[in-house]
């Protein structure tokens, strides 16, 4: 009896870890990463089907936004900083300016997809020649949207408690934009789009942080320095010091699936309040088709639900 004790204690957290992997990383061929693909046209927070005049002005302004903060940060209008040498050919080295091309892409491929919607709502053009090439461009999307949410949280969190310095670095137009008003816009965009962030595509947000480690390690090897001539691109990631260098990599990827995690409990307490407050709150105004479609919305893009029959019924956004 005491040697049936001793071999199953260790196997109960071992079935433990395996459910909890299981859930974050699925196997594609038991659990395919599906998402309708109306869940891109649409707002969480919209009671019809119709894809809305007002959330494709809001998907154009953000996009407007995010590609006036690249210009103003490419070529440094409204920074009070004094340049160096190849000021300009080192943009792109930072951590930060990876994040915001990542904002302004998902920003507007975001702006073209809902475009493209209320033009199918609108019968202005033949859904089914569009399909194959649509699912590509919104797993893009999708790819880009995850990764540009995490990142915009971790640049703002990690540039204010341990880059900032104010000998060098002045709180200028382009130094909120970039490291402030960045994550409000998407702090606002997570409460307010319709489709999820999944849990298991964490692998694409840890895997950035992994090649920019690489890349911070190449860069250096190569004699590469910063806007400043140092050394080192981040003054806590200095590769002169290989030993602390790498232990901050690995606690900055794991800060990383921390933040992903973060957004993915957001996007879950979205999903909730929407189910509490919209859905049940129109309970006694709609019909029983109206309740089933809006619940549906709400919940298959977290379980495998019955399929709404919007734009295609078929049209669904496969992502490993």
């Amino acid at each position: 009896m005491l040697f049936f004790f001793l071999f199953l204690f260790p196997v109960f957290p071992r079935v433990m870890v395996t459910k909890i992997w299981s859930s974050c990383m699925p196997k594609p061929s038991s659990s395919p990463n599906r998402v309708e693909r109306h869940h891109f046209y649409l707002c969480q927070w919209q009671s019809s089907t119709q894809v809305g005049i007002c959330y494709l002005l809001y998907r154009l302004i953000v996009a407007i936004v995010f590609l006036a903060m690249l210009v103003c940060s490419v070529l440094d209008i409204g920074r009070s900083e004094p340049m160096f040498e190849h000021h300009y050919a080192k943009w792109w080295i930072y951590l930060t300016h990876w994040a915001l091309i990542a904002c302004t892409i998902q920003a507007w491929l975001a702006a073209i997809i809902v475009t493209k919607g209320l033009m199918i709502d609108r019968n202005e053009f033949e859904w089914n020649i569009h399909v194959a090439r649509e699912s590509r461009l919104h797993s893009v999307y999708w790819i880009a949207y995850t990764i540009a949410t995490v990142y915009s949280f971790i640049v703002t969190i990690v540039y204010w408690m341990f880059v900032y310095d104010p000998s060098k670095n002045r709180v200028d137009a382009v130094n909120l934009m970039v490291h402030v008003l960045n994550s409000i816009i998407m702090l606002i965009d997570l409460t307010i789009v319709g489709h999820p962030i999944k849990l298991n595509h964490a692998y694409w947000t840890t895997g950035i942080g992994v090649a920019y480690a690489l890349f911070s390690i190449v860069y250096y090897l190569a004699g590469g320095t910063d806007r400043h001539n140092d050394s080192s691109i981040y003054k806590m990631l200095d590769w002169t010091k290989p030993g602390k260098s790498i232990v901050i990599c690995a606690l900055g990827i794991f800060a990383v699936f921390l933040m992903h995690f973060l957004c993915y409990c957001l996007y879950c307490l979205r999903v909730w309040l929407y189910a509490r407050v919209c859905v049940q709150g129109n309970n006694s105004k709609s019909s029983s088709h109206e309740k089933i479609t809006s619940i549906t919305r709400t919940l298959s893009s977290m379980e495998e639900a019955q399929r709404e029959n919007f734009l295609n019924p078929t049209a669904v956004v496969d992502l490993k």
